[in-house]
């Protein structure tokens, strides 16, 4: 007897069916065949999502929260995520890592799965071995968009003896240092994004450069130079976010610095500026944004994502969204606060989207990783 042909089911069948199901299960269903792919409803819930690390550090199930309808939802656990830490996000896929030094790419939806190198290059010339691949100094990784085993390109900054530039691509079996004699006094990168085939890169002093993999050896392009930023900055200590709009628009986005205080008050308004890297005759330059009409832009340790919130119910335009860990320390122990917020520029503060406070006793040994929240655009890529 013939085994039947599944994929000749109707597809209104085949639609009623896949309602039946919960939200995880029915990416890798629809993912089956071309004919189940066609017939079933390819929404799995409204992206952008949120991903939420487990309190304990050691990473089991995967959960998320959509933003515009503001429903979690746990996908069975992977045993390619179990005891891993997410040190990246972007167009789908994470960076993960684990205490072995394995980095690997991971489209938590369908399981592929890219490994990445162990090791880097040495920074000096006299040392002949490669130093291990240390994940707990990555301070931001980003990569290409659907990436493949024989196409990818990834970039993080990395500290060494400062937060410096590290990459690989396919067909390199080692991360190299990404060097640049552009910036002034040294590199200092704060953030990354990638965008149409570029990594963007902003340092302390507010340089923008762009790096350009695609060729045999790294392209370097100064996109914006600091002058000029300190006339329109208040005085104080920011984190810098770099971001990109969907139609290539440069964005600085400065959120002054708690280093030593969790923010109790969520509601309290805060310095949060917002820059726009205009083109001029004479040189780019930033601009002061006042109102980002209906687009707002996500920002974290994940890829920067802006999105237009115009046919996206349960998400606001002239917001910045930011998905950050903070941790303060004490003679009792350590706290450690995962936080989503929202800033709402023309109200002029900040509104709670998700937070989860874990508590650690001295006596308990402390993480190696600590992971926040990261923000995440689902793909079957």
């Amino acid at each position: 007897m013939d085994s039947p042909d599944w994929t000749s089911l109707p597809p209104d069948l085949l639609a009623k069916i896949s309602e039946e199901f919960p939200i995880p299960h029915r990416a890798p269903i629809r993912a089956t065949c071309k004919a189940w792919n066609s017939a079933m409803v390819p929404v799995i819930s409204p992206s952008p999502w949120l991903f939420l690390p487990d309190d304990d550090g050691e990473q089991h199930n995967s959960t998320f929260l959509s933003l515009p309808d503001n429903y979690s939802f746990t996908y069975p656990p992977l045993p390619d995520l179990c005891g891993m830490t997410c040190v990246g996000s972007h167009a789908g896929w994470f960076v993960i890592a684990d205490r072995k030094r394995k980095v690997s790419l991971l489209n938590p939806l369908t399981g592929n799965q890219i490994c990445l190198p162990s090791h880097v290059a040495p920074w000096n010339v006299d040392r002949v071995d490669l130093q291990a691949f240390k994940p707990h100094r990555v301070g931001k990784m980003v990569f290409s968009a659907n990436p493949t085993v024989h196409d990818y390109a990834a970039v993080a900054i990395y500290r060494v003896t400062d937060w410096e530039l590290i990459y690989t691509k396919s067909g390199e079996g080692r991360w190299n240092l990404l060097e640049t004699a552009l910036t002034q006094n040294g590199p200092k990168h704060q953030d990354i994004v990638h965008h149409d085939g570029k990594f963007y890169c902003v340092t302390h002093k507010g340089e923008v450069i762009a790096f350009d993999l695609s060729g045999v050896s790294p392209t370097v392009t100064m996109v914006a130079q600091s002058s000029g930023l300190a006339s329109i900055i208040p005085a104080g200590s920011y984190y810098t976010y770099l971001a990109c709009s969907s139609t290539g628009e440069l964005f600085l986005v400065l959120k002054l610095a708690s280093h030593y205080v969790l923010p109790n008050d969520v509601t309290k308004s805060e310095d949060v500026v917002v820059l726009r890297l205009q083109y001029s005759e004479d040189q780019p330059c930033w601009d002061v944004v006042r109102d980002l009409g209906n687009m707002s832009l996500l920002v974290g340790k994940s890829n920067s994502i802006s999105i237009s919130t115009e046919d996206l119910r349960g998400m606001r335009g002239n917001c910045i969204y930011l998905a950050e860990l903070l941790s303060t320390t004490s003679s009792e122990g350590m706290l450690i606060c995962r936080e989503a917020r929202m800033f709402d520029m023309k109200k002029g503060r900040w509104e709670c989207l998700y937070s989860s406070k874990n508590f650690l006793p001295n006596a308990r040994k402390i993480p190696v990783f600590l992971q926040p929240p990261f923000w995440f655009t689902p793909s079957l890529l």
